[in-house]
């Protein structure tokens, strides 16, 4: 019934990591080496965290205040909460979401790669965008028809440097900070950033009932919670102009100066808002004969649209 400090924050970190893109492994391999297993895994002599026991906190009702039983949300339970519920469901429909284990492109709350559903193919007649896969075991990207097999590091990089430089353009700062803001002071941008990742929450809850993986109870109080919350966001969303997430202190000096330790699905914005890339076919040519730009091709969008 009592909360313990250091496992309670542990379990919030976990929490928002998921919500921020990282992977159930990073979790996991953050609370083995902050030595936090449980008592049940001390006594099997288990020695790290597993992704099912990681997925198996971060989904239980149990750290939102809820009893259950077999599965089943029966009521309030007689201890306090860890986790807001809005943060809770969210967790939930991004684990439980069935296109983060089928393979699927990776183009919602919990990408894998930094280009995957952005960079598009550059063969002739190809309108599809490319995924992260693996040639000769090389990470690469390529669409569905494999038309290219472009190396993510090169890709990776150029795409940043791009999206970085655009940045840096003093007519992109000032259209940036032109930007109109919300009545408390918020950035359209957090607000649309934030409505975004309650809709895909709230379909990934849909499809995480439909698939089973949740009960009813489970899904209708998840979607009451961020249902609400996204009601009020949208509110607010009223007459703004929405850019990717920004800090509204550091602005675009500290996403430049932190882009390396940003959250994926936040580069991943950026590199959008700012550049479209194609990644090119070799067309018979070696991969190791070909430069970064054969390689890849950037365009730079026209922000003011």
């Amino acid at each position: 019934m009592t909360i313990v400090a250091e496992e309670a924050g542990a379990i919030v970190d976990g929490a928002n990591m998921i919500l921020a893109g990282e992977s159930l492994s990073a979790v996991a391999r953050k609370w083995t080496e902050a030595d936090l297993l449980s008592p049940r895994s001390k006594a099997a002599g288990t020695k790290a965290w597993t992704l099912r026991g990681v997925k198996k906190v971060l989904t239980s009702p149990r750290y939102i205040g809820q009893s259950t039983y077999h599965g089943e949300v029966m009521g309030e339970g007689q201890w306090p909460p860890i986790l807001d519920p809005d943060i809770h469901y969210g967790v939930v429909a991004i684990l439980n979401n069935p296109e983060r284990f089928s393979g699927g492109r990776r183009t919602g709350r919990t990408p894998g790669t930094l280009l995957a559903g952005i960079g598009q193919c550059g063969y002739d007649d190809c309108t599809d965008t490319v995924n992260g896969r693996g040639y000769q075991g090389v990470p690469v990207y390529g669409c569905a028809a494999t038309h290219t097999r472009t190396p993510r590091s090169i890709a990776d990089d150029r795409a940043s440097k791009a999206t970085l430089a655009r940045l840096m353009f003093p007519d992109f700062l000032g259209q940036i900070l032109d930007t109109q803001n919300s009545q408390d002071g918020r950035s359209s941008a957090h607000l649309q950033g934030e409505a975004r990742e309650l809709r895909e929450r709230l379909d990934g809850l849909a499809l995480a009932y439909a698939e089973g993986t949740i009960n009813l109870s489970q899904m209708t109080a998840g979607s009451q919670a961020l249902q609400k919350k996204l009601e009020a966001i949208e509110s607010e969303l009223v007459s703004t102009v929405g850019i990717p997430p920004l800090d509204p202190v550091r602005g675009v000096a500290g996403l430049i100066e932190g882009w390396p330790h940003l959250p994926l699905p936040t580069r991943r914005a950026w590199v959008d808002f700012c550049c479209i890339v194609t990644l090119n076919p070799a067309k018979g040519r070696h991969m190791s004969s070909m430069t970064v730009d054969d390689h890849v091709t950037i365009k730079w969008r026209n922000v003011s649209e």
